[in-house]
């Protein structure tokens, strides 16, 4: 099965039986069509995250992967692709997970509310859990604030 996914900036392409390759662009002034590719082996991918947005329904999905022989740690690629693609986007993922024994595939389905009590008690570790954006925000704006308080 070959695939392509054209997101913001960025294409992931299967060729169905090598490499996945994920090619970068960039879009600003005259640099249109100018980036780089890397390839990587199927195999290598330790895991896929997804995670749908509720503002505009687009997709962001998130592959870890281990090259065979590095030393210096993990590699993570990101696609965001419309609505129009998430569901073909999704249904490649799940596929491609299966065919390749991505043991980690996960979806966070929720963008702007925090986790129901349900959600909280269904992960064993809901506090390492994603947060919603409103949440994230909240962090940071506490932590800017601490330094401040302490001088």
């Amino acid at each position: 099965m070959s695939f392509r996914l054209r997101g913001d900036g960025v294409r992931l392409d299967f060729d169905g039986r090598r490499w996945l390759v994920f090619s970068w662009s960039r879009r600003d002034g005259g640099a249109a069509g100018v980036g780089g590719r890397l390839y990587l082996e199927p195999e290598c991918c330790l895991s896929i995250a997804g995670r749908l947005s509720g503002h505009d329904g687009s997709l962001r999905l998130a592959f870890r992967f281990r090259p065979a022989g590095a030393s210096a740690g993990d590699l993570v690629a990101e696609v965001v692709v419309g609505a129009d693609q998430a569901e073909p986007a999704w249904q490649f993922a799940q596929w491609f997970a299966h065919t390749y024994r991505v043991e980690d595939i996960s979806a966070s389905w929720w963008d702007d509310a925090e986790p129901s009590a349900a959600e909280r008690e269904e992960s064993r570790d809901w506090l390492g859990s994603p947060v919603s954006p409103a949440t994230r925000d909240l962090f940071r704006a506490v932590m800017a604030r601490l330094p401040v308080a302490d001088s």
